[in-house]
């Protein structure tokens, strides 16, 4: 491995290229202290050195990530990338996480569904948890624990939407029916209740 190019990245930080490649962010003084230049070709104790640097940082990063909320597994992984750390040391610091228990996809799906469940669409539930990287086979399995009523979420959500919108009238009966059916309800249902509530 050589490196390649060092540049600076604002005050406080240099970007290291091996052989062409962006590898990694430093510290100035973690910098200085590894005694890096331009085309160095790094030794097998310089390598492990500087890996063994990035994966310290990249756990303790982890573990500061979620004590501000919690992560699934891909959002923890794709905020280590984000911060440049290379895949290797991202995975390894997020396996590590893992291995303490600070992440557990499953717990994630529970809270996620006690705090969402609510207000959201069985769709749009399902949809929100694919995105932060949840199996689709652990959501399923989650999902049978829960006793969910769309019916009844999309009655409250329309009774509110009415206190602050107005009633259901005959001139904007489409645009209730179209907010209702972007958040992921069934039509049948959203068209019983909106008959229902029209004056």
């Amino acid at each position: 491995m050589q490196i390649t190019r060092i540049e600076p990245k604002g005050q406080k930080q240099v970007r290291i290229f091996l052989d062409e490649e962006r590898f990694c962010l430093l510290y100035l003084n973690e910098f200085r202290a590894l005694g890096f230049q331009e085309d160095q070709e790094l030794s097998s104790q310089e390598w492990t050195e500087l890996c063994g640097l990035l994966l310290y940082r990249a756990k303790r990063k982890a573990l500061a990530l979620l004590k501000s909320r919690d992560r699934t597994r891909k959002e923890l992984k794709e905020r280590l990338l984000r911060l440049e750390y290379p895949e290797r040391i991202a995975e390894e610091a997020v396996t590590y996480a893992e291995s303490y228990g600070y992440i557990n996809d499953e717990e994630y799906v529970r809270r996620y569904m006690e705090y969402r469940a609510v207000s959201r669409s069985a769709l749009q539930i399902r949809q929100e948890l694919m995105q932060k990287g949840i199996d689709s086979h652990i959501i399923e399995r989650i999902w049978d624990e829960y006793e969910y009523d769309e019916t009844a979420i999309l009655e409250q959500q329309m009774e509110k939407r009415i206190r602050q919108k107005g009633p259901v009238t005959k001139e904007n009966f489409q645009k209730y029916y179209g907010f209702f059916a972007r958040k992921g309800f069934s039509s049948n249902s959203i068209l019983y209740l909106l008959k229902k509530y029209k004056q």
